[in-house]
């Protein structure tokens, strides 16, 4: 269950947690040392330099998207060559090929030599961008991960409960800036939705950024109440049940069904070694209440089982089942040691499984490789997501995490169609908007749907001799290729760069928000 603010313990020793740090000497903090000097103790949305972003308030112009080579990820495999869309407003009006006719428009978007796919949804992510980085060029630091060889259920039990704490020591305006750089790195990389499944921040600093930005967000607040010492029969309570519980809520009821069609509610929870039955149940009725989806990391380390039964007597996926919470609702990520029957009701339960193909090496961890499990959900037609996971840094977007999944399955399996490359990239787009609840409006390219696009340059050498441009795209692209991003029907990214605010003063908002932030952090 790989979330690499934790990797090497950088997060808990960034903050004090394992010995004292030097905040200068953090790749990131080194770099915002030339930021204008700030009140460490007050940053306020008021003082970000970026306060009020560029919206386009057309909702009626129509868009012709003329050229491209389309990949729609619906489940009919459409795949049109020569392509045009019109966009109508915030919808997709029509779609044709180049033998049909052009229909009215009031602007051209010129797609030739370009891929036009939906765009990509990342379910499952996390913002911890606040967290210093320490690492060093040359490896002399590395070390084994507590995610690695099994997982260290303890270590990252403490680690989880720690980062559920951080958000509340950041100010809005320090949340806001922050949130904003680390959302822009998503977006700039061709994510068009962002689940959050609980991050070192607040839910009310990032459904803004969310909104500055025009991103779609699944807004979470990280729920782990417990951890569970090593070789221990009963948890330790370290967190305020009710209180996370109450936090839930508030952002419910703020955030879910938002008004601006962007934001919704996802309440989550670490796992089931970071929870109390009461907290499950809590999360299990919050979501019932607001039908919505929820989320957690559902056997995701090989050590996880033992350590659950000892204390609860039962393994992470039959606690889940127990109590009511293997649902179509459900976004199960890392979900690679079920059980045979575990495995059947999983898949009867409709539950939603999701990995993060990419992200696993960085952290030493076996997810895709050790027990094949994430790739025979793809070979039973389980509807399987792709994503990020999270990080203190950018460590990669929406194009490598559906790379990873192409190459990785295929190698793991001896098999080339584990994981084909159009089927991968409805790992990265519909599938991620059927976990967010979100796949009638988003996830593919159809006639009805929001008009959320991703144009990628493939007009250069590595295309040249290839017929399938997608699958030189996973191979051989990335996310430095996206060239256009549209979020219901405005053009948020153009030529690479955002249409509606100058990335330096986004980036030197939050140089100072982090300088802010960790100087508080550390005192507390």
């Amino acid at each position: 269950m790989s979330c690499s603010c934790f990797a090497h313990n950088r997060f808990n020793r960034g903050f004090g947690l394992a010995g004292s740090t030097d905040f200068s000497n953090s790749a990131q903090a080194s770099h915002a040392s030339t930021a204008p000097a700030v009140d460490v103790e007050s940053i306020t949305p008021a003082q970000l330099t970026v306060k009020k972003l560029a919206r386009d308030t057309n909702t009626h112009e129509r868009y012709l998207i003329k050229g491209g080579f389309l990949y729609a990820a619906d489940t009919a495999n459409t795949v049109i060559a020569n392509s045009w869309i019109l966009v109508t407003g915030d919808k997709i009006t029509a779609i044709g090929n180049a033998q049909t006719p052009i229909p009215e428009y009031d602007r051209l978007i010129n797609a030739e030599g370009k891929l036009v796919l939906p765009g990509l949804v990342n379910p499952h992510w996390h913002e911890s961008f606040v967290a210093p980085n320490n690492e060093l060029p040359d490896d002399s630091a590395l070390e084994t991960t507590p995610y690695a060889r099994g997982g260290n259920i303890e270590a990252l039990s403490a680690m989880f409960a720690f980062i559920s704490t951080v958000g509340q020591k950041l100010t809005l305006g320090e949340g806001i800036a922050i949130a904003r750089w680390s959302m822009w790195t998503q977006l700039r990389s061709g994510t068009t939705a962002l689940g959050d499944l609980g991050s070192a921040n607040t839910a009310n600093a990032m459904g803004q950024a969310a909104l500055d930005l025009g991103i779609r967000l699944r807004v979470s607040r990280w729920g782990s109440d417990i951890m569970i010492p090593s070789g221990a029969r009963e948890f330790k309570r370290i967190a305020d049940t009710q209180a996370q519980a109450d936090d839930w809520a508030a952002l419910m009821e703020t955030w879910n069904d938002h008004p601006s069609g962007l934001i919704g509610g996802m309440p989550s929870v670490m796992g089931a070694f970071g929870s109390s039955d009461e907290q499950l149940i809590a999360l299990r009725d919050i979501a019932n209440r607001y039908q919505s989806p929820y989320a957690t990391h559902l056997a995701p380390l090989r050590n996880e089982r033992e350590a659950v039964q000892h204390v609860f007597g039962l393994s992470p996926i039959g606690r889940f089942d127990k109590l009511g919470l293997l649902t179509d609702r459900l976004l199960a990520v890392h979900t690679a040691y079920a059980s045979e029957e575990e495995y059947q009701r999983l898949i009867a339960t409709g539950v939603n499984i999701c990995h993060s193909p990419a992200h696993y090496g960085m952290l030493g961890e076996a997810t895709n490789s050790e027990t094949k499990q994430i790739a025979r959900f793809l070979k039973d037609g389980v509807p399987v997501s792709s994503s990020t996971d999270g990080g203190i840094s950018f460590i990669g977007g929406m194009p490598e995490a559906m790379r990873a999944a192409h190459l990785g399955h295929n190698e793991a399996n001896n098999d080339n169609t584990s994981c084909p490359p159009t089927l991968t990239l409805r790992t990265g787009t519909l599938h991620g908007a059927q976990a967010l609840g979100w796949k009638d409006r988003i996830g593919s390219i159809e006639i009805g749907k929001q008009a959320d696009l991703v144009l990628i340059n493939i007009d250069d050498w590595r295309y040249r001799l290839g017929n399938h441009p997608l699958r030189t795209f996973l191979v051989a692209g990335g996310s430095q290729d996206v060239d256009t991003v549209m979020i219901a029907g405005k053009v948020l990214v153009q030529q690479g760069r955002s249409t509606q605010f100058d990335e330096n003063e986004l980036l030197s908002d939050y140089r100072k928000a982090v300088i802010s932030a960790r100087t508080r952090i550390q005192k507390t």
